[in-house]
């Protein structure tokens, strides 16, 4: 893990093969240090091309970084050219440039390409925007985990924006995972955590994760889930490739401040994998604000932890038919339009 600006979290079991997962920040600043030899900070000039110097040994994965760096929400379509600017530059770091010439690179002739439009768009509703499609390539089932994630943030807005006391929005979320739904998202539910019980320290990383305010956009809320599940995606791959029986560690790196401060809260991380299914298991450290933590026990000792506990163990034995996946997706779907209506206030 490096120790300034950039840090690197390794996810899976140790393993020669690695590939790094990059967000936004990381991808945007190897694309200044390409063209224009140096980043907006000395400092992250200097990490940038450490981290390129070691990530360009196993591999980079930029499709999450990249397109929301150049979706356009006007136009609802990638930009074009600032994508091929952007992987010019990642090429060429990454593949075509010797390790001196990284060292000691002055930057290049900045090909023109045009800015993003402003956010300004009439959709509201993640069934009309084309960015989940190429984020993720038209994988439906990773599609529908967003779908997933996307429902479950907001549900935490619509719970915040509530009158209900903080312990019973807790149950209500945990509810909703576990009985509305039937699909239950560490994560997410952890971010709810945070956010409603949670001590001063925890509510501000939270808040640095949700930037909460009033009326948001659908913008404003899809760049929250896609912190979040990047990281997920890269625990995911690093799960996956020891069932595939190639396993691999993935490395995720990022310069985001909040979001490093909530994944080091994911104290320990470990999987159970039997044939028809991986769980991840994970281990939050969280301080629960001294008013709350009497009723936060009593609510995990009694339904939070004999729950999960019950869930695991029948996930494991029974499979998931298509008919019950079918079903979980169409409620997912419905649910995503009623909170979208009430979050969005669309009328």
């Amino acid at each position: 893990m490096l120790m300034g600006k950039i840090k690197e979290y390794k996810i899976g079991i140790d393993s020669a093969n690695k590939i790094y997962f990059i967000d936004t920040n990381i991808l945007l600043a190897m694309t200044q240090l390409y063209y224009k030899g140096k980043c907006k900070d000395e400092e992250i000039t200097e990490e940038i091309k450490i981290f390129i110097l070691e990530s360009r040994k196993y591999g980079v994965h930029n499709q999450f970084s990249i397109t929301e760096v150049c979706f356009d929400y006007k136009s609802n379509q990638m930009n074009n050219e600032q994508m091929n600017k952007i992987m010019i530059a990642y090429d060429n770091l990454l593949m075509n440039l010797t390790d001196d010439e990284i060292r000691n690179h002055k930057g290049y002739l900045e090909p023109k390409a045009k800015w993003n439009s402003k956010r300004e768009y009439s959709y509201k509703s993640i069934f009309e925007c084309n960015l989940p499609k190429f984020f993720l390539a038209n994988n439906i089932g990773m599609i529908g985990i967003f779908y997933q994630t996307y429902l479950y943030f907001l549900k935490i807005y619509d719970l915040k924006i509530s009158n209900e006391e903080p312990l019973t929005k807790i149950r209500s979320l945990f509810k909703f995972m576990t009985e509305d739904i039937d699909v239950f998202m560490g994560y997410e539910f952890y971010l709810g955590v945070m956010l409603f019980v949670g001590n001063q320290k925890e509510r501000e990383i939270s808040q640095g994760i949700f930037k909460p305010m009033a009326n948001p956009p659908l913008d404003h809320i899809l760049n929250t889930v896609i912190d979040i599940f990047q990281y997920r995606m890269a625990c995911f791959i690093a799960d996956y490739s020891v069932r595939l029986k190639m396993p691999l560690k993935a490395v995720f790196a990022t310069m985001d401040i909040d979001l490093q401060k909530y994944i080091e809260h994911n104290i320990s991380y470990q999987t159970v994998m039997t044939s028809n299914m991986i769980t991840p298991i994970n281990h939050f450290e969280i301080a629960i604000d001294s008013k709350y933590i009497q009723e936060w026990d009593k609510f995990y000792d009694e339904i939070y932890y004999p729950i999960l506990q019950s869930r695991f163990s029948d996930i494991h034995i029974h499979e998931i038919d298509e008919e019950k996946r079918k079903f979980i997706s169409d409620k997912i779907r419905n649910e995503i339009v009623k909170y979208e209506r009430i979050v969005y206030n669309i009328k």
